[in-house]
Formats: C-alpha cells, structure tokens, sequence
C-alpha cells in the first residue's frame, strides 16, 4: 500500500484512482471499481478492526472511496511508508453532488423490493453510507441537514491535515490536474488529459434502475418539446418598498408598514406608480397597452432569434383592456406573416406558464419544423391604487408584493434544440376557492384581491398532489434536483416549501425573485426558472419540476429534464 485517499466521495475519487493508475499504481482499490464480494470490502463491512486488514490489502497499491476516508489513520499504522491524499472540492459544489446522488439512491430506495437491495448496496458502497447518521441524517426527508453535513465535511477534512504529517500528505483538488500529483510523486506528466470519471450524471445513470414500466411511462408527447429560448424584459426602474409606501399614501400606517417590511420583498420595477393618485384603473389601459408592447418587444428581440421561424404566438397578461390584443400588437411590430397564429390568454395570472406551456406544445404537434413563441407580460402597477384607512387589507398586501415584468420564451419540438425538455404537466383547480384570488373593480378604483389564506390553501395538499404527478413517471420528490416555486410572496412561499419539505437552498431562485422583482404575475415563473438556470446552472440529466399558483386557485405543475 503506497497511497491512502483521506478524501470524502464526490471529491473525484474514481477520477484519482484511474489518474493514480496511469502514473504507475497498478492496483487501486476503490469501492466503485472491485467485485461486491472482494475480501478488503467485505471485513469493512464487518466492522473488523482496520489494523488486521494487512493480509486483505497486500495487493493494492492505493485504497480510495470511503475505506480510505473512514479508515485513513489505522491504515498509516498498517502502512507507515504510505503515503495520504486527501481530495477536496468547493464545499458547496460537494454536497450539491453529494445531495444528487443521495437523491438518486433514495428514490432507487422507494422503489422497493430488489430495488431497495441494490440501492442499500449503491448507497454503502459509493456514499460511505457504513455510517448510519449520515443516511438517516443527511438524507433523511428532505436533505434538510445541508449545514451539518457541510460542517462534517470541511471538519473531516481538517482533522486529516492536522493528524497527517506534512511531508506524508497531498491536498489535491482534481481541477488542478496532474501537476501536483506528478510532482509530489516526482513522476512525469502524462502525455493525456487528466481523467474525469463518475461525474453526477454518470452516477445517477449507475444506480437509478426504475422498473421497465416505470423507467418507460406513457409519452406525454411523441416528440417532447423544449424551451429552447428565453428571454427577461424590466421596466427601467425600481422602487424600493419605502418609495411605494409613500407614492400609495401608505406610509405612517402601521398595517401596510409592517406588511411592505415583512412580505420579502426589497425592490420591484414599476411603470405607472406615478399614476396611483392621478388615474383610474381604467384610464391608465393606454398606458399600460404601450408599456407591455415595449417590454415584449425587449424580450423578444433578446432572444435573438429568427422571428420568420415563428409560426404561433400566445400572448398572456393578467388584465387587459385593450384591443387589439398584444399578440397581434406584436406580429404588427415585426410584420410577420398575416396568417401566423395568434391567441392572447387574459385572467390566468400567477399559473399562466404551465397552461401556456401545454397549449404551445400541443399547438405544434409533433411537426420539428413548427415553433412557437409565448410572450407573458405583465403590467401590475396598472392596479396600483391609492389608499385610504378604510380600504380593506387585501388591498394592501397586493400592494406590497406586485411588480412589472416580462418574459419571451420559444418552444419547439427539434431534435437539436437547446434548453430543458417539457417531460410532463399538469393543471390542478381546488374546488370552492374563486373567491380567494379575483378581480375587485369600481368606477375610480379596483385591487387585486388576495384572500389570507391563500398560502394555506396553495399548499395543503401540495405534497400530495405532487407526488400523485411524479408517481406514473417512475419518480418521487427526491428526484428533483432543482425546484421552481412561484415567488407569489413570502408567506406562500414558506407554506409551499414547508409542504414539500424542501431546504432553504433548493427555493433560493424564488425568494431571490421574491426580492428584487416582487410578485409579477404572469411571468413570474420564468424569472424563477432564468435564476435557477443561471445561479444552479443545471446539469445534464438532471430534472426540475416547476409549481405554479394563480386565480382559480389553480396550482400547474410541470416536470423538466436538462
């Protein structure tokens, strides 16, 4: 035994051992790469002491994986000419692998019967699961631990770099290559790439082995569409939520004050707060018409894409009274063909993406050559009003959270396209709640209304009502690697992530979307799902489930893959 790997999984082991292996170490043991039955696994698994390992080891030159992480001490003893590397990563890049692949097992897991035996096995013998606080700990539910198994992490590593002497140990991150292997072996450098092996994707395609019928589910299309583009559009300034308290004469009441503060919002863009003590609702309809033609026209061209391919265009706005409609504002701007197809979607609000989503996707059929736009516009501080102290309270949580947006996305069915496939969807109406999202307009004033137990009703049964959609899909929650709630405010948000029970970094697209934009409607969801792309960048292979809350109450659920 010459070398010992002190470092976690997820740290580039696999990638470790096969570059140990071109410098010359010819036998590398690691849990990954030997039989089940091999001697060295089976007296870990015993719990045998390390030290009476020697005989079982005498063929290895390397021992990587969690036998060497959770053993690394008693094997300098058995090997005192060996030497130790500890393999480290970013923490947080680490347990956003490390949290994948224990969803990847735990959903094997679920699965039950031989599916439970070889996910006990995959989970042992590539997570370090020997150790049962961290199964039942780290994983358990919700991966709601993050801190502790951070904290374990970055503790583990320490210890080895304090009981390891210097001139016995490498500290070696796999994206700095062969050069501190080759000179701390004092070797030279390969003529090849440094390996990358057993990357997230290549783990999940390892282990997860859903049943035949499950792996294969009934197509929601022959050929699946995708997001191909998308594209954001805000007006160009933002009002801190002092500025709003002031301009909608709220400021000095304690209410709304305490609202404006508490409802996580920080700052929202906004084009007609100018308006609230001047106009009606009904009289800023021209205002509001140009605002949103001039925010689509934004988001389209930022798609930089060949308008001429476009064949069906959905527009959506949450209230409008214009006509003619957005749609046909906008094939007038770009003179696009007379006969493209053109529909305008009023009234849906906060749930709009999914339902829009599934009406471009069974607009172009299974015909490659088709592609859609869908242009979800939103002018919020249209129903911005003044207030006084007897306007009910409902008025002034809409107040506190609403913003102006927009988002362009394409859709197309092309092989070769870019962007998150649409799996599979949904579009859920809680019966008896009308009432508690809709529209209250008079002659000189009007608000939205939102009922206070709108986040309640949001997510009870939200669990339920997700897991129902993955199950026919060969999936459960712990599939998710990235989840894209509506930011409708804070409280929905807390209620919905309660639900699902899901941890403060898997909604941390949405409470940031929460904060600089506000609620905008429409197009909320997009701005969560361009924030998840951006701040999580997605892998490939990995899936994203989409939940949506709008007037009805309705709740639109949508699966993507990467």
């Amino acid at each position: 035994m010459k070398v010992v790997g002190a470092g976690y999984t997820r740290t580039g082991t696999l990638s470790l051992k096969a570059a140990l292996e071109t410098l010359g170490f010819e036998r590398c043991l690691h849990p990954l790469s030997v039989p089940e039955d091999d001697s060295v696994l089976e007296l870990a698994r015993s719990d045998a002491d390390p030290r009476s390992w020697g005989a079982a080891l005498a063929d290895w030159h390397a021992a990587l994986g969690w036998v060497g992480a959770r053993h690394y001490r008693e094997l300098m003893d058995v090997f005192p000419d060996a030497v130790v590397l500890l393999s480290v990563r970013d923490p947080d890049d680490w347990y956003s692998s490390y949290a994948s692949c224990l969803r990847a097992t735990r959903e094997l897991a679920l699965a039950g019967g031989e599916q439970l035996a070889a996910a006990e096995t995959a989970a042992s013998g590539a997570l370090m699961m020997l150790e049962g606080p961290v199964w039942k700990g780290v994983l358990d539910g919700s991966l709601a631990q993050r801190e502790e198994a951070l904290q374990r992490f970055e503790r583990h590593n320490d210890e080895v770099r304090q009981a390891v002497p210097s001139n016995r140990l490498l500290v070696h991150n796999v994206e700095e290559g062969w050069a501190p292997l080759c000179e701390f072996f004092d070797l030279p450098v390969p003529d090849a790439p440094f390996p990358h092996l057993n990357d997230r994707r290549e783990f999940r395609n390892r282990f997860v082995r859903r049943p035949a019928a499950a792996r294969r589910p009934t197509p929601r299309y022959t050929r699946q569409p995708r997001i191909s583009a998308l594209a954001l559009a805000d007006p160009p300034r933002a009002y801190s939520q002092d500025e709003v308290l002031t301009a909608l004469g709220m400021d000095g009441d304690p209410f709304a004050e305490r609202i404006f503060a508490s409802c996580g919002v920080k700052r929202r863009h906004l084009t007609q707060l100018d308006f609230a003590r001047t106009q009606t609702i009904q009289g800023r309809t021209t205002k509001a018409d140009a605002d949103l033609l001039e925010r689509s026209i934004r988001a389209i061209d930022a798609l930089d894409i060949d308008l001429g391919e476009i064949d069906t265009i959905i527009t959506s706005t949450l209230y409008a009274l214009g006509a003619p409609t957005l749609a046909h504002r906008i094939v007038e701007h770009y003179e696009l063909s007379p006969a493209t197809d053109k529909y305008h979607v009023a009234g849906v609000g906060c749930a709009s993406a999914v339902p829009l989503i599934r009406l471009m996707s069974q607009t172009l059929g299974n015909d490659p050559s088709r592609k859609g736009l869908i242009v979800a516009a939103e002018s919020m501080s249209g129903l911005l009003t003044y207030a006084t102290p007897d306007d009910p309270r409902a008025k002034i949580i809409g107040a506190a959270i609403f913003g102006d947006g927009c988002a362009a996305a394409t859709i197309d069915t092309a092989d070769a396209s870019p962007g998150p496939t649409i799996v599979a969807s949904t579009v859920h109406q809680i019966p008896d709640t009308l009432d508690v999202v809709h529209m209250e307009l008079e002659n000189d004033d009007g608000h939205l209304h939102l009922a206070r137990e709108l986040p309640d009703i949001a997510a009870e049964g939200l669990a339920t009502l997700v897991d129902s959609f993955l199950r026919p899909l060969g999936l459960t929650r712990y599939a998710i690697d990235h989840w894209i709630l509506h930011p409708g405010g804070r409280r929905i948000l807390e209620c919905m992530q309660r639900a699902l029970e899901l941890p403060a970094q898997e909604v941390a697209a949405s409470y940031a979307m929460l904060a600089t934009h506000g609620n905008v409607g429409t197009p909320s969801i997009f701005y969560v799902l361009a924030e998840t792309i951006r701040s999580r960048k997605p892998s490939p292979g990995d899936r994203g489930l989409m939940v949506t809350v709008g007037p009805g109450v309705t709740v639109g659920l949508m699966l993507l893959s990467w």
